[in-house]
């Protein structure tokens, strides 16, 4: 009978120390051998006697113990925070491979949430009812969410208030897109306490009094239009007082020939640290040529000593699958937080991942910081696909408003949460 491995867990391991892989075949009875090879800190040297005869480099396949029933386990140490290789073979059979990561204590304490800080509804000018908008996200895989419509915190509060009585498993944070009729800017809040484009309508006296202030206490001379990056940067506070996190979103849309924001307001917000994170992967761009800018702008900043938390959001308007992917699933952040209250500020503290992906081929880039860069590379391969299908069986009950489904489709979600984690 030919070896095939129907499972292999856990996935992620607790750094420097030895613990137990356990793979399940298909009721195969017979010598299996595996090898677990770091991809990192490599446990032995480059050096030739490490060749083996068999042509097979550094690392032996050793036995496996067979627990009878077609499962087996083998113990491996894990060294360090680092991707393992995790090689099964029996007899001259192409070896099956898997791939496995082991954490520091503090990287093991937090969760990673898949998340989206920017997208719309119905209500503004987007498809699809703030519940149909959530229950869609879910259904593509996400752990979290801010519905962010033009001009309304409300919407999010409808999506939040439908959800939350359904589940606990899938997180909702008030949101919006900040506008207003006398200036021509789009700045993203979530996690905040109340709405500032309220604010807006309700105090622009205030408002203007505020931009005039910061026009007599900064140098605007960098930039073309003073008044415009003042109220950027006045409307990024207000975001700050409500408790909100203030994102600098889409710098380079492509919008009525023009780039929504010059690069040198790009340069001057951070410069004076008037937002929290940057949008660094937008959903809008359709070609990669504005993605590519900013992120080639932020480079250079980061080398003048500049710091900019990141973030992708798809400011998806529908709800539709593009190229075999879900369109609003493109662009996302992989965010390493405590619990769901500490995204907000896991986001703030760049502990969070902009990944964007090609539609073609399911290719993907991240950027933020090397070390959540890497862990969530191998999250988004190796553990959100299988999440994804369990989380759409758990996004068709909440749709059905059917709250056992839902209990036992949560059930199914924690039971594989804790079957990929050992930590």
């Amino acid at each position: 009978m030919s070896v095939e491995i129907t499972e292999v867990y856990p996935r992620v391991f607790r750094a420097d120390a030895k613990q137990t892989i356990y793979v399940k075949t298909n009721g195969f009875s017979g010598g299996l051998f595996a090898k677990l090879q770091p991809m990192e800190k490599h446990a032995v040297t480059h050096s030739p006697e490490y060749r083996l005869e068999s042509g097979d480099i550094r690392y032996p396949f050793l036995p496996m113990t067979d627990l009878g029933g077609g499962l087996y386990s083998f113990e491996g140490y894990f060294e360090g925070e680092q991707r393992f290789s995790f090689k099964v073979k029996s007899g001259e059979e192409e070896p099956y491979r898997a791939f496995l990561y082991s954490l520091e204590p503090d990287l093991a304490r937090l969760r990673a949430f898949k998340c989206e800080t920017h997208c719309h509804s119905c209500r503004s000018d987007g498809s699809g009812t703030p519940f149909e908008v959530a229950c869609a996200y879910r259904a593509a895989g996400y752990d979290a969410m801010a519905l962010t419509d033009h001009g309304w915190m409300e919407p999010s509060i409808e999506a939040l208030d439908e959800v939350a009585a359904l589940t606990k498993e899938f997180y909702l944070m008030p949101g919006e897109e900040v506008h207003n009729e006398w200036s021509f800017y789009h700045i993203v809040h979530f996690g905040g306490k109340y709405s500032v484009n309220n604010l807006l309508r309700e105090k622009k006296e205030y408002i203007n009094e505020q931009i005039d202030k910061l026009l007599a206490e900064r140098d605007f001379s960098d930039v073309s239009d003073a008044r415009e990056t003042a109220f950027r940067a006045v409307i990024a506070r207000e975001i700050r007082r409500a408790g909100g996190v203030a994102v600098m979103a889409h710098p380079y849309w492509d919008v009525q020939g023009e780039y929504f924001m010059p690069p040198e307001e790009y340069v001057h917000h951070w410069k004076h640290g008037d937002f929290d994170v940057l949008e660094l992967f937008a959903g809008n761009d359709n070609v990669g040529n504005g993605n590519n800018l900013s992120e080639i702008l932020r480079t250079e900043l980061l080398a003048q000593g500049y710091r900019i938390p990141v973030l992708g959001a798809s400011d998806a308007h529908v709800t539709v699958r593009h190229c075999g992917y879900d369109y609003f699933d493109l662009q996302f952040s992989i965010v390493f937080a405590k619990d769901e209250e500490d995204i907000p500020e896991a986001f703030r503290d760049e502990r969070a991942v902009a990944i964007e992906r090609r539609p073609e081929d399911g290719r993907f880039r991240g950027a933020g910081k090397y070390r959540y860069v890497k862990y969530a590379r191998f999250l988004v391969t190796e553990y959100y696909p299988r999440f994804a299908e369990l989380a759409a069986v758990h996004s068709a009950a909440m749709a059905e408003r059917d709250k056992a489904a839902i209990a036992a489709a949560e059930a199914d979600i924690e039971a594989y949460r804790k079957l990929f984690f050992a930590i």
